[in-house]
């Protein structure tokens, strides 16, 4: 027994007769499992099954068992046709292989996969497949047939100079990845969707809806603009000139529910709002839109740009007229008509309850040298610790007293309420600062003159200073109930206005 196996004849008979058919009937019950689930590799089992390992068992038993050699014509013969088989498996499961990522890259939100890489695979095996054939089963030297190519080759290839090196750029590309098939790309003045990648040249479908043919040693010198790497979020910047006139927060609201408005907008990143330019009689803004896909940026623009006019209609901001400016308007009469008199800062004080019982000179004596001023959302009306002798009348808005050591107390203030410089606090305590909430209009009193009116009038006096107590009791403990007016001995303040002895 052991000088059978130790005889060649007798291993290759082990194998002939047990191991192939073991393969062979493996690969059937594969291929059934394979057609039940109903893969795309069944095809590529059965060429093995049927093909590939008959054809290698016929091989195997001509040049084993009967010892034929292989330099015998019809044992080429048989290699080549089991070359083929296996050549002829390989190219089906690729086949399959391409397929699927052909369907992954059509799906949604998923990159699309240039030509070039399905042709890749397929030169690969050909090349191998070849080389294999001619060169080990056939034994065709190669080699003189390159040296004698050589020269042939030099001259096609300075002939075919253009087309080699599109290829070569084609090879580059795939090799960087700068696009995918689906991209929405810029290069120059092209600006479109990448179609195709292949060879020689790229396909590219401009916003016109026509293929444009480029060449991809074009593509490869170029600078590329691609907007669905690394995300496909992009921003569209929109500028708009809106009337010198609007304030700019409220600008800013009327462009922001524009933004908002317009379909395709993302909500984060939200949209914003920037002044990038001050000059009377318009004011310029960049609107920053956020999304997600670069083929509707247009569409995007052209409906923001519509509903900013529906916006500016509805909520009273005018944007600016060019022609109806250039002979209507007079910035002189018009800045003499807009400015704020004595009399009507005068009118203002006497509808302040407080101030109710003040008389006309009184009144008169507070407005004279009074300023109107506007503050913007968010800005600092009263810094902390300020050493002013100012009060202050907020006439139009909504305003904030904030603590400053503990931000979450806080007074609002509305149309009519005096604050400002009521009170000192005591030695270690941090003053508080007043904010405005939204856009504000306040009427800027001098102090000196505010606390000589106030000393003349004792009832006004002890209500400022009840109210200025009031407040500091409540940023002091935020949390506790509605103070009473009368509670006026907090150990924090000391009043400023006092009643004359």
């Amino acid at each position: 027994m052991s000088s059978f196996f130790n005889d060649g004849i007798g291993a290759w008979a082990v194998v002939l007769v047990v191991v192939l058919p073991v393969l062979i009937i493996g690969a059937g019950e594969i291929q059934e499992r394979l057609r039940q689930r109903e893969s795309g590799f069944e095809s590529t089992v059965a060429t093995i099954r049927n093909w590939v390992l008959p054809l290698l068992t016929l091989w195997l038993l001509v040049v084993s068992v009967f010892e034929v050699t292989t330099e015998n014509f019809f044992v080429r013969l048989l290699a080549t046709a089991a070359l083929f088989a296996a050549v002829a498996a390989s190219l089906q499961a690729i086949n399959y292989l391409i397929t699927l990522a052909k369907k992954r890259s059509q799906r949604p939100g998923a990159r699309g996969v240039p030509q070039l890489v399905f042709l890749l695979p397929r030169l690969i095996v050909f090349i191998i497949a070849g080389w294999l054939v001619v060169g080990s089963v056939w034994n065709v030297d190669i080699s003189g047939l390159f040296a004698a190519l050589g020269v042939t080759s030099l001259v096609i290839s300075l002939a075919l100079q253009p087309t080699l090196s599109g290829i070569a750029s084609g090879l580059l590309l795939l090799g960087d990845r700068p696009f995918d098939s689906g991209d929405w790309i810029k290069t120059g003045e092209l600006e479109g969707k990448v179609i195709d990648l292949g060879w020689r040249t790229s396909k590219v479908q401009n916003r016109n809806g026509d293929i444009v043919i480029i060449p991809n040693s074009q593509l490869s010198d170029a600078t590329l603009y691609n907007f669905a790497q690394p995300t496909r979020l992009h921003r569209v910047v929109v500028p708009v000139q809106v009337a010198y006139a609007n304030p700019p927060t409220v600008a800013k609201e009327m462009l922001l529910a524009a933004a908002r408005s317009t379909p395709g907008v993302l909500e984060d990143p939200a949209p914003s709002i920037r002044v990038v330019q001050i000059d009377d009689p318009l004011m310029g803004y960049e609107a920053d839109l956020w999304i997600d896909d670069y083929a509707i940026a247009p569409r995007v623009f052209s409906d923001f740009g519509s509903l900013v006019w529906y916006h500016s209609n509805r909520m009273g901001v005018p944007l600016p007229s060019p022609a109806f400016d250039l002979f209507h308007h007079d910035p002189i009469q018009e800045a003499a008509d807009t400015e704020i008199t004595e009399d009507d800062i005068a009118a203002q004080l006497r509808d302040v309850a407080l101030l109710a019982e003040l008389d006309d000179g009184d009144i008169a004596r507070m407005a004279h040298g009074a300023r109107w001023v506007r503050y913007s959302a968010g800005e600092t009306i009263v810094r902390s610790g300020t050493r002013e002798t100012t009060s202050y009348l907020l006439a139009d808005g909504v305003a904030r007293i904030v603590a400053a050591d503990q931000p979450s107390r806080f007074v609002d203030l509305g149309p009519g309420d005096i604050f400002g410089i009521l009170g000192r606090w005591a030695a270690g305590r941090i003053p508080p600062h007043t904010v405005a909430v939204s856009d504000c209009e306040v009427i800027v009193l001098d102090g000196e003159v505010a606390g000589t009116v106030a000393s003349r009038n004792p009832a006004l006096t002890d209500m400022l200073n009840k109210l200025a107590a009031n407040r500091t009791r409540r940023l002091r403990d935020f949390e506790s109930d509605e103070l009473d007016p009368g509670e006026s001995e907090i150990e924090e303040f000391e009043p400023i206005l006092e009643q004359p002895s």
